[in-house]
């Protein structure tokens, strides 16, 4: 069976891929951060609601009058705000901060592992179906 072909698989890889191209270029900011006038760079966010769009959302229905009608609404909205730029530059012009830098090492290193371990539970999961068992 060709996985690659799932959904699931190819927004985990996808997400692994970008989290490693990521890592290289905090990688490059790190060592670049005492070069006069560097500017700092980063990977644009993989947006994965095209893929989830195809996709059909499920609903809960209700099959018996007696059911409870539940209590999450359809559609939430939450409201996102943007960063707050709290770090200085430095007086080279330089506006690479290693603080920062890191702080996004450590959140694409947890976005890597989370996609790896989805990969995982549904290899499990798979393995489990087949052969009665999974190990």
């Amino acid at each position: 069976m060709d996985f690659s072909n799932l959904k699931l698989f190819q927004m985990a890889m996808t997400k692994m891929d970008w989290a490693s191209t990521r890592q290289k270029v905090l990688s490059q900011n790190i060592a670049n951060a005492d070069t006069p006038d560097y500017r700092e760079k980063d990977v644009k966010k993989v947006d994965f609601k095209h893929v989830l769009r195809e996709v059909a959302p499920v609903k809960v229905a209700r099959t018996n009058d007696q059911h409870l009608a539940g209590t999450i609404p359809e559609q939430q909205k939450f409201n996102g705000k943007a960063d707050r730029r709290t770090y200085e530059v430095s007086p080279d012009g330089n506006k690479v901060v290693i603080e920062e830098q890191m702080e996004k090492v450590g959140e694409t290193s947890s976005q890597y592992a989370t996609a790896l371990v989805l990969m995982q539970a549904q290899m499990k999961m798979f393995r489990t179906a087949l052969d009665k068992g999974g190990s």
